[in-house]
């Protein structure tokens, strides 16, 4: 039975090619984009899974307070002090990032930048396991002079050979030996590493607080309880029974598998993913493929007067409703197949603007999880064959034979209905689709014409590597001011779109002051930066005391106010010599943090980054000046940025989603057409004796059309009205998570009822106007 319906199933299809190439293709679309995203979102929650101890291992943050933030590091002697009181934990892993610089790796002739060095416990491969290509795991990094590099960082220098026993130089001071090469996990993880060595015993203790750190628990052991026990265990320790402000500190942990997806931590050098993407391109590329179902549903129902005699005659022949049930589900499920073939095509086709768009890499054909991904797909296709084929099915074998063989093909209200509410399903989507664009496009565009407090353009940034360079940098910025096309130097630590900053807590006039950022900043700073005083003054080398002087921002003033603070003393007796106005540092998402910027001093961090001012008709040559003379003073390869370049990265996931956006709301747009298109057909096709009739009585083309269209503006204005309050609630809370956001205003309500009215109208009129101008003899006897 099931070979004679594929058969005629397949000669069905053949013989309405372009019905079934228009029907397979609309599907082919909503899945192709429905698998990109699936692709997308298993790469986000991969992350770690490679780790066999995965399930084991937590990440360790803290804190400091009820309401304060949480911060991801933490005491050098932390995790040894809970490992000894809390017998659920195996063990621990610490890491630091080594110095906080990147640093130049030299081998003979080759050298390359790195930025990812990490300084581990010589345990931590126990915590994660990587697989070693040459060298051993228990042994590579023992002493502090080893080194354990990632294959493509030792394939740059040593190619395919064995490197083990050869010699690194860092910073062209520092020789270090290679005791082994890892391979590179198959799926991405969170810390970022191009190689380990060994942690310096220096920094233990409970004073250096830049430690990330991991705990591994025994098998068996709960999340929660752990962490309760850890507390626990936390308020035990001596010194944190005799500080009444340690007792408030509380210790966070989160699964390694979730800490990129879910970390909240502040002061996180690790990869940080953004979960509200990740749901929002899920949901709306189910939306598009749920669009491609009803599309599809909507275009076998137009054809179901064409097979109206056939159902009618196979009945009369003796079939059952459950064998034609089945048969049409077979056709269905051919079509599926197909389109599913063809989306594959589609995805991968597209998947190099997706990878260029999202700045990641996948394919179909080299997918790490191909069981995975095959599960997925098979689980969504049966969904699709029964929501697409399944109305279908049911609708086109419902068919009474008495009454089609006499010529009656109406279905009755019940059927009418049920086409309605789909096609009102797709313009609902469509509109949704359409406002939310609008509004993303808004935000983008607010976001980059934005006031960001301080002048971006033309300034050069680049990175001081040798302490002498900045212990002695008047000499090199005078050079520097004496190249044409300079007109500013100075020096910052933390410039505007690096996220994480040092924090601190003070008082001040008795109250306390906490999460106050602080920024290590050169004499002429604000001014290179355009970033004037709106009270008081900046700093000025003409003062002696400046360099012990502290600048703060707007927000410190509004949030701990600080009214007449100008000439008080803060932070280490530092005198409040002026405000400035508030810059965006770490994003929109975030109103501007109080800030205190001070000069430089050997308490505070190194300012080791250099900003050039550049005037506007600067040349080539004016950059290669500064390479040449910055390579003169440190022997390092000269690598800068331009600032305004660097502060895009602050917004370029919304540019992303703006893009994506275009995408989904051209094809969900263009499937509704589809969609329209075929029950105006189907419309059309059931009332063409009734436009006959109307054309012998007298009517006109044009109330042949206005009467066709008012059916169909009926269903899109009940659209409108439903999607209008969706998109406003999906808009409002999407915006609710920017600091500095547009606001929502109706013309994009207005712009997504008049396109979807408009494509409405021109759809139907299309299709009606056939019909509607031929001659009445013509339509009578239609059926």
């Amino acid at each position: 039975m099931f070979r004679l319906n594929l058969k005629i199933a397949l000669r069905n299809l053949w013989k309405t090619k372009g019905y079934t190439l228009l029907n397979i293709f609309g599907l082919s679309i909503g899945l192709a984009g429905f698998i990109i995203i699936l692709l997308y979102a298993n790469l986000e929650k991969s992350y770690d899974t490679w780790n066999p101890e995965a399930k084991n291992v937590y990440r360790l943050s803290i804190k400091w307070g009820p309401d304060q933030d949480e911060y991801s590091s933490s005491p050098a002697e932390l995790a040894p002090a809970l490992k000894e009181m809390t017998p659920e934990i195996e063990d621990y892993g610490r890491y630091y990032v080594w110095d906080s610089y990147q640093r130049l790796l030299t081998a003979g002739s080759k050298e390359m930048y790195v930025d990812h060095i990490l300084g581990v416990d010589s345990n931590w491969f126990n915590l994660f396991p990587y697989k070693f290509i040459y060298g051993d795991a228990k042994s590579s990094i023992l002493s502090n002079n080893q080194i354990v590099l990632s294959q493509p960082v030792s394939e740059k220098f040593f190619g395919k050979t064995n490197p083990v026993g050869q010699s690194l130089v860092v910073n062209a001071d520092k020789r270090y030996t290679v005791s082994g090469v890892y391979e590179l996990p198959n799926t991405p993880e969170h810390i970022e590493a191009e190689g380990f060595v060994k942690k310096s015993s220096k920094g233990d203790g409970w004073g250096n607080g830049n430690f990330y750190t991991y705990l591994k628990a025994k098998p068996g052991t709960d999340g929660k309880m752990l962490s309760h026990k850890l507390n626990a265990a936390f308020q035990k320790l001596p010194m944190v029974r005799k500080d009444t402000n340690m007792q408030k500190v509380q210790l966070i942990t989160l699964p390694v598998t979730d800490v990129y997806l879910h970390a909240t931590s502040l002061q996180d050098p690790v990869k940080r993913g953004n979960p509200a993407m990740v749901t929002i391109l899920v949901l709306f590329s189910s939306l598009l493929l749920i669009i491609a179902c009803i599309n599809f549903t909507n275009l076998a129902i137009a054809q179901s007067v064409k097979r109206a005699k056939e159902t009618g005659i196979r009945k009369v022949l003796g079939a059952v409703r459950s064998n034609l049930i089945t048969y049409f589900l077979t056709e269905t499920t051919i079509q599926c197949l197909l389109a599913l073939l063809l989306a594959f095509v589609f995805a991968e086709v597209s998947l190099p603007m997706m990878n260029r768009l999202m700045d990641i890499n996948l394919s179909i054909f080299t997918y790490s999880n191909p069981g995975q991904l095959i599960l997925q797909v098979g689980l969504v296709m049966l969904l699709v064959i029964v929501l697409s084929g399944g109305y279908a099915a049911f609708f086109l074998s419902s068919y009474e034979p008495v009454k089609v063989l006499k010529g009656n093909f109406s279905r009755g209200n019940g059927s009418l209905w049920m086409r309605k509410v789909l096609i009102s399903v797709q313009f609902v989507v469509a509109i949704v689709f359409i406002i939310s664009l609008i509004v993303i496009k808004q935000q983008v565009s607010y976001i980059k014409n934005q006031d960001v407090g301080f002048k971006k353009d033309h300034l050069l940034v680049f990175k001081i590597r040798k302490a002498d360079t900045r212990r002695n940098f008047q000499p090199v910025k005078d050079r520097l001011l004496k190249i044409d096309g300079v007109t500013g130097v100075s020096r910052v630590n933390y410039y505007p779109g690096v996220k994480d900053m040092q924090v601190v807590g003070r008082e001040f006039n008795g109250q306390p002051i906490e999460n106050m950022s602080v920024v290590t900043v050169g004499f002429d700073y604000f001014e290179v930066m355009g970033m004037p005083p709106i009270a008081g003054r900046v700093f000025s080398n003409q003062f002696k005391t400046d360099s012990t002087s502290v600048v703060v921002n707007e927000a410190a003033v509004k949030k701990y106010g600080l009214q007449n603070l100008i000439g008080k003393k803060w932070f280490d007796d530092r005198i409040i010599v002026g405000v400035v106005k508030d810059h965006i540092q770490k994003g929109m998402e975030l109103a501007a943090e109080p800030t205190a910027f001070m000069i430089e001093s050997k308490n505070s961090n190194a300012a080791n980054q250099v900003v050039l001012k550049l005037n506007a008709e600067h040349t080539q040559a004016t950059i290669e000046e500064v390479k040449k003379l910055w390579e003169s003073v440190e022997p390092f390869p000269f690598q800068y940025t331009w600032l305004d370049q660097s502060f895009a990265n602050v917004y370029v996931q919304y540019i992303r989603l703006d893009k994506i956006f275009n995408v989904f709301t051209y094809v969900t747009l263009a499937l509704a057409i589809l969609g329209l298109f075929a029950l105006a057909s189907f419309t059309v096709q059931e009332r063409t004796k009734e436009i006959g009739v109307r054309k012998v009585l007298g009517a006109e083309t044009r109330d042949i059309l206005k009467m066709i269209n008012s059916t169909f503006l009926i269903l899109v204005l009940v659209a409108n009205l439903i999607a209008i309050p969706i998109a406003y609630i999906l808009a409002s809370t999407w915006l609710s998570g920017f600091a500095y956001r547009s606001s929502i205003t109706i013309w994009p309500f207005l712009a997504a009822a008049f396109v979807s009215v408009l494509v409405t109208v021109l759809t139907v009129s299309v299709q009606t106007y056939k019909t509607a101008n031929a001659k009445p003899v013509d339509a009578l006897k239609y059926e």
